[in-house]
């Protein structure tokens, strides 16, 4: 048996309905306010790790709110943090003109895109390059880069690890017909088929590269250093703008709040970074 509802509880359960479908139309991208509201729209600060990141987006929000303090101190203007941990939606708001002041991404190659074809400036990339690298087991046959013919190599699949691998490839003056490439989603799970011998060569990144050498294990070779987590800014700012931001950056390591910032986004220090380095990336992988 239903029973009507009263006058005030018709209107709360109105007043409910509203505040759901208001939730359900928030954006994806979650933010936080670094500051008191300013009178102008305070600056977006957007931010991608990458393809396969599993950190929660509020989590994310607290770990480059430092950051963005620190930019909205060099530049006196409000800065909002924007994390966008799925590269398609990160893609499709970058697209929208004027979306984005600054970005700070681990996807390399789509920076350089936005670099060369939307006017963003590079401002930053971390003091160590991106360098991937072909991995083998102890013993193995292979032992110079022209031996990769007629083997089976395992790649993460759809990420930049595998377009440098590719690039390599083409490089050596090694068709893919003459070799026989496998994809798997995880970057760990190559050197794990490579350790138990179900793959000839691996190619991985940085930081499973590291791990991999740490067991006392060889890389066949290395793809060519490339630009690594970098910061970009858009088009609106002046060049003394863009030049008093950089300096800031790049002093970061120099003080205990910046090397607190610096500490929460796993960066040990920011160098400048040039337009060119990207544009020439993005040569060299054929983008």
């Amino acid at each position: 048996m239903t029973t009507a509802l009263g006058p005030w509880q018709a209107l709360r359960r109105v007043l409910a309905q509203l505040l759901l479908f208001t939730v359900a139309a928030t954006p994806i991208g979650v933010y936080a306010q670094t500051s008191t509201q300013s009178k102008r729209d305070p600056y977006v600060f957007a931010v991608n790790e990458g393809a396969t990141t599993q950190t929660p987006v509020v989590e994310l929000v607290d770990r480059y709110t430092p950051l963005a303090k620190m930019i909205e101190r060099t530049l006196s203007h409000a800065v909002r943090v924007e994390v966008y941990p799925e590269i398609p939606r990160f893609l499709a708001e970058m697209d929208k003109e004027g979306r984005f002041d600054f970005i700070f991404g681990k996807t390399v190659n789509v920076l350089a895109t936005a670099v060369r074809d939307k006017g963003f400036q590079a401002l930053v990339k971390t003091k160590a390059p991106y360098v991937a690298g072909f991995i083998t087991v102890k013993g193995s046959a292979l032992q110079k880069p022209e031996d990769l013919r007629g083997k089976v190599i395992m790649m993460p699949a759809r990420v930049f690890t595998t377009t440098l691998g590719h690039a390599t490839l083409r490089d050596l003056g090694i068709p893919e017909t003459d070799v026989t490439i496998r994809y798997t989603r995880l970057q760990e799970a190559v050197a794990h088929a490579v350790e138990l011998g179900m793959v000839d060569v691996g190619v991985v990144n940085p930081t499973v590269k590291k791990e991999w050498q740490a067991k006392g294990y060889p890389v066949l070779l290395e793809t060519k250093p490339v630009p690594n987590w970098s910061i970009i800014a858009s088009s609106r700012f002046s060049g003394a703008e863009l030049e008093r931001l950089r300096s800031a950056l790049v002093d970061l390591k120099n003080s205990p709040e910046g090397t607190q910032a610096m500490k929460a986004i796993s960066v040990p220090e920011f160098v400048p970074a040039a337009n060119t380095e990207y544009i020439e990336l993005l040569k060299f992988i054929g983008e």
